[in-house]
């Protein structure tokens, strides 16, 4: 048996059919949103819906009734408690919802709701909630299967109807609850979120310098010491290091940066970046790409499923893809890994200390020893031996007065 089973309710739809646990907020749903807020002390998380509500990470699905929403969470699994969700919501407090399932579990009420403000207090000391319907209510087990069994089809009447069984009823307060129902309520929802995230990452020594425009997932691992600059994107899965600076005007998703990285005005995905690199200003690093402590990875630079050594130089307009690149490599101006016929993707293996000319084309599959020169505009095609220096161009021919006559010859044709 469960401790402690969360149940999210769906089956709620605005006129166009759009459902409110699918609504867009920060980098997810509102129903990632409600997910995230749950307490620790959950053990299981069900979402009752049906197949107009999509699926919710990490929440089983139980068929919802369309006759009454909550009919179903009589097929819960048997659990001590069972925290009811009605509908997504935003807290202005992240920690409402655990502070709602202490004062539920420690006290031994029946039936505990989380309440947005207190308007007074009843005749036995509670406060009373304010008159609104409620979002969030936490059972014992065996109450709420006895309020489900009088057919209530509300939340408000479920926790009526423990009430009238007998259950003593609690009241958690917190500030702000936005429930939402619609694109205007999930705005502010989101930026109830904004606010609690980043006002979060300050207290704890993470300098934002312009919060209102800076977009954070809730799980977003940031060391304190690190900068977050304006307009930045930092998506979920993404962890930053101390010292680090980010943006501005940077994405970052799925993304680990190492301590005292700056990253500048570029996007990165699914990648690891080391210990003191600098990217951008311009650079996309793709996914599956491991850059090395100490690199450069400069503008206008794409990597795609590479892995950069420490203390590499790609400066700028280059794009390196399918590689394995060594230590102190300096990759020139334009450089391009060829690394696609059309059919098939080659890999591309460069030794350390490899000095890569502008203008260079390595067509793969090939592989470059330690310390091999390439000259600018040289396109390779055979491997290189370590050390050795490879020039392939057409040699340089100049004719004289060549250039003259040309243009000489296109004046008289505008006479």
């Amino acid at each position: 048996m469960n401790d402690v089973t969360a149940a999210l309710v769906g089956g709620l739809f605005d006129e166009n059919g759009v459902s409110a646990w699918a609504r867009p907020v920060l980098f997810g749903t509102a129903g990632d949103a409600v997910r995230s807020l749950l307490p620790a002390v959950v053990d299981a998380c069900c979402f009752v819906h049906d197949g107009r509500d999509c699926a919710i990470a990490g929440a089983g699905s139980i068929a919802l009734d369309a006759a009454n929403r909550f009919a179903a969470l009589a097929s819960l699994p048997e659990s001590a408690h069972v925290l009811v969700i009605a509908a997504p919501f935003a807290l202005a407090q992240g920690d409402a919802l655990t502070r709602l399932a202490n004062t539920h579990m420690h006290t031994g009420y029946g039936v505990s709701v989380l309440a947005a403000e207190r308007q007074g207090f009843d005749e036995d000391g509670q406060p009373i909630p304010h008159n609104m319907c409620t979002c969030a209510a936490m059972f014992t087990g065996e109450t709420l299967q006895k309020a489900l069994a009088t057919g209530a089809d509300t939340l408000d009447a479920l926790v009526d109807a423990a009430v009238a069984a007998g259950a003593q009823k609690g009241v958690a307060v917190t500030d702000e609850i936005i429930e939402i129902c619609d694109g205007g309520s999930a705005y502010l929802a989101q930026l109830a979120l904004i606010r609690r995230v980043n006002f979060a990452l300050i207290q704890k020594g993470v300098q934002l310098f312009d919060p209102a425009n800076t977009y954070i997932a809730p799980d977003a691992d940031i060391a304190p010491g690190a900068t977050i600059l304006p307009g930045c994107h930092i998506r979920p899965g993404c962890k930053v290091g101390a010292g680090a600076v980010i943006g501005p005007n940077t994405i970052l998703e799925k993304a680990e940066i190492g301590a005292g990285t700056m990253v500048n005005n570029s996007q990165v995905y699914e990648s690891k970046v080391g210990e003191k690199v600098t990217v951008g200003p311009f650079a996309y690093i793709r996914p599956q790409c491991v850059v090395g402590d100490g690199c450069r990875i400069g503008d206008f630079v794409e990597l795609k499923k590479s892995t950069i050594g420490n203390g590499t130089k790609v400066s700028h307009l280059t794009y390196v893809g399918d590689a394995t690149v060594g230590e102190r490599v300096n990759f020139g101006c334009g450089t391009v890994v060829v690394n696609y016929d059309g059919y098939h993707k080659y890999q591309t293996v460069i030794g350390d200390d490899c000095f890569i000319g502008c203008n260079t084309n390595l067509v793969s599959p090939v592989t470059l020893g330690d310390r091999v020169f390439t000259a600018a505009g040289t396109t390779v095609t055979k491997d290189v031996p370590a050390g050795a220096l490879s020039v392939a161009r057409a040699r340089q021919t100049n004719l004289e007065g060549w250039n003259d006559r040309r243009r000489a010859a296109h004046e008289k044709e505008k006479k």
